[in-house]
């Protein structure tokens, strides 16, 4: 089989982070799979710039793109083109994509890598419409989370598979590297695209609130921030905020794995997400893990079930984020219990090999 893996490796976020792991797996294991990756012209797109402007530059690169996917397709003999959408405008590009690659007879995978898919079909407005148009158009469509699967068969869509995302093998090796790394007492740690949508001023207001509640905690924020939002969060967070907040801006990967190792509990209050890979990581890493109920994350930790690997908070809610957090920092064996159940899960459910092997199958499964 020859298959074309279409997905973004150079911009910020989890797509990039999933290209870049399955290219990395892919490379080094023997499989009678030949996969090629093709993403054009990448760019950094500032997030303080207003969405009119972001969904402008989006639309002028998509024209360049489909050319040189056109030519792509032309030349090689593909049998399969994997295609990773993170949905809104690029949709369009999506479905122009599809039509490139039918019209050679290359069977379509769309890889919705966004867990908003309930939403858009209670609201029904022109994102939805899109994605119906590109689900009728592809061949095989795959979703990241059980929501997402579950709207995606109610509505009579028979060609949807659910894959989770994995964890990347290298997260495990900088654990086994660092044995005699110990946590922080009341460490609370952040990762991620530092931006209002990940709930950051919630929990810049939760930890202020634990501060002036005497518990001496430590905030620290890792991931991309822009120099507005930078401001915005030390005018949010006050005057006195050098004693407990660090804003550390990116770190390299092994950086933020040894981040993770140290944290008293890792926090992602997101008002909305897929499967983020953090979790992933966070559970790999053993950490006490407060979240929001958005995307996949109630499946990921467990919620359900009495081997809960951490607690989901309401998106925007301040006083259940708070409330959370300190039951992870003052529940001692609650949290060991959550953070040992975390690591076996990962490690079981959603390793690399077990991630490709699902992916591979449903690549099979198109071609019959």
């Amino acid at each position: 089989m020859k298959a074309l893996l279409v997905s973004p490796i150079k911009t910020v976020g989890g797509i990039s982070i999933w290209t870049r792991h399955i290219l990395e797996y892919y490379h080094n294991i023997d499989c009678d799979i030949h996969l090629d990756h093709f993403y054009a012209d990448e760019k950094m797109i500032n997030s303080d710039i207003s969405s009119l402007y972001r969904i402008y530059l989006g639309i002028i690169s998509y024209v360049p793109f489909l050319i040189r996917l056109r030519r792509k397709l032309l030349v090689y003999e593909y049998d399969i083109m994997h295609l990773a959408s993170s949905a809104s405008i690029s949709l369009v590009k999506d479905i122009f994509a599809i039509k490139i690659a039918k019209k050679r007879g290359v069977k379509t995978i769309i890889h919705f890598r966004f867990g908003r898919i309930p939403e858009l079909y209670e609201s029904q407005n022109w994102e939805q419409k899109l994605i119906h148009k590109v689900i009728k158009l592809s061949d095989k469509v795959i979703v990241i989370d059980n929501k997402s699967y579950k709207t995606l068969s109610s509505k009579g869509y028979r060609n949807v598979e659910l894959l989770p995302n994995p964890l990347a093998p290298e997260v495990n090796k900088i654990i086994h590297e660092s044995l005699t790394t110990s946590r922080k007492a009341n460490k609370i740690l952040f990762v991620g695209h530092v931006l209002g949508t990940k709930g950051v001023f919630e929990l810049i207001d939760a930890c202020k609130n634990l501060r002036n509640s005497n518990k001496d905690i430590k905030l620290t924020i890792v991931g991309y921030v822009s120099e507005t939002m930078k401001q915005k969060i030390d005018m949010r967070a006050g005057v006195e905020h050098n004693g407990w907040l660090e804003i550390s801006g990116e770190k390299d990967y092994e950086t933020t794995i040894h981040e993770m190792l140290t944290a008293s509990v890792f926090v992602l209050p997101s008002y909305t997400e897929g499967f983020p890979n953090v979790i992933l990581e966070s559970m790999a890493c053993a950490c006490p893990i407060v979240a929001t109920s958005v995307g996949a994350i109630p499946e990921m930790l467990n919620i359900e079930n009495k081997e809960a690997c951490g607690l989901c908070v309401e998106p925007r809610n301040v006083k259940q984020l708070q409330a959370a957090i300190v039951r992870m920092l003052d529940d001692e064996e609650f949290a060991k219990k959550c953070a040992t159940n975390a690591r076996k899960r990962v490690n079981e459910v959603y390793s690399l090999p077990s991630v490709w092997r699902q992916m591979t199958e449903i690549w099979h499964s198109a071609l019959q």
